[in-house]
C-alpha cells in the first residue's frame, strides 16, 4: 500500500474534515463498506488519522489485526463472523466503554462485514455513536485501477500508478428516535442509502460501472449486529 500511494494521484476531497469533526465532538464513528477494507489501514494513516476498529476472532482476523496495528490502529476483536470460535461476546459494550473514557476516538467500521450481505448496513456502529453521544460520518476510499478478489464482497485491491479518491459525508447526529428499535432501523436505512449514494459517486468519478447489487431498498429489516473488518 505504501508503494500504491506513493505512485498514485491522491484526491482527498473533503475527507480531511474528519479531523475537524473529531476535534469538535471529541471523537466520531465512521461507517464504510467492506469492499474497500484492503486499504483502510494505510489509507487512514496516510491522512494522519489514528483509527480504531473491529476485527473478527480467528486466523484471518489475526492477520488483519497485525496489519492494522502496523498502521497505528487500535483493534478490538469480536465481530459477526459465523462460527462460535470466531466470535466474542461483549465487544460492542467494550468499544462503547472505551470511547466514553478515551479522548478523540475515531471508529472506522465496515458495516456490511464480516460476511455480508454487501451494501446492507448493520446497526452496531450506530449503537456505539448513540450510546457515546458522538456523530456518525460516512467514509469512502476508492481507486481507478484495481483487482477484485473472488470474495463475498469482491474486495478491491488497488494497483500502483493509480488515482485514489477519499470521500466523506456528514456528520450525522443520531436522533432521539433511535432509542427505539423502529427509530434505530429507520436511521440505519437512511445511512445505508446515503452510503450507497457515496459509493455510487465514487464509481461514477472513476468512470466505472456501478455494481448491480449497489441498490437502495425502501423497506428495511431490523438488525442488531456490529460490523467487523
Amino acid at each position: 500500500m505504501r508503494f500504491v500511494w506513493a505512485t498514485s494521484r491522491v484526491e482527498p476531497h473533503d475527507f480531511p474534515r474528519l479531523h475537524d469533526i473529531s476535534a469538535e465532538h471529541n471523537g466520531a464513528v465512521a461507517l464504510l463498506w467492506h469492499e474497500e477494507v484492503m486499504t483502510v489501514a494505510y489509507g487512514y494513516d496516510y491522512l494522519g488519522l489514528r483509527g480504531h476498529t473491529l476485527a473478527s476472532v480467528g486466523a484471518a482476523g489475526e492477520v488483519i489485526t497485525r496489519m492494522l496495528r502496523l498502521c497505528n490502529f487500535v483493534v478490538f476483536r469480536g465481530g459477526t463472523t459465523t462460527g462460535r470460535s470466531r466470535r466474542r461476546e461483549g465487544v460492542l459494550q467494550e468499544m462503547i466503554d472505551y470511547m466514553r473514557t478515551t479522548d478523540g476516538v475515531i471508529y472506522g467500521l465496515t458495516v456490511d462485514g464480516s460476511r455480508g450481505p454487501p451494501y446492507r448496513m448493520k446497526t452496531g456502529g450506530i449503537v456505539i455513536a448513540r450510546e457515546c453521544g458522538k456523530p456518525v460520518v460516512l467514509a469512502r476510499t476508492w481507486y481507478k485501477r484495481m483487482l477484485r478478489l473472488p470474495t463475498w464482497d469482491r474486495m478491491a485491491v488497488p494497483l500502483p500508478f493509480n488515482v485514489i479518491g477519499y470521500y466523506l459525508r456528514g456528520p450525522y447526529t443520531v436522533p432521539a428516535s433511535a432509542q427505539t428499535e423502529a427509530g434505530l432501523d429507520a436511521f440505519r436505512l437512511q445511512l445505508e442509502n446515503d452510503l450507497i449514494d457515496l459509493a455510487a459517486c465514487s464509481y461514477d468519478d472513476m468512470g466505472q460501472p456501478r455494481p448491480a447489487n449497489l441498490r437502495k431498498r425502501i423497506e428495511s429489516a431490523p438488525t442488531d449486529l456490529v460490523g467487523a473488518a
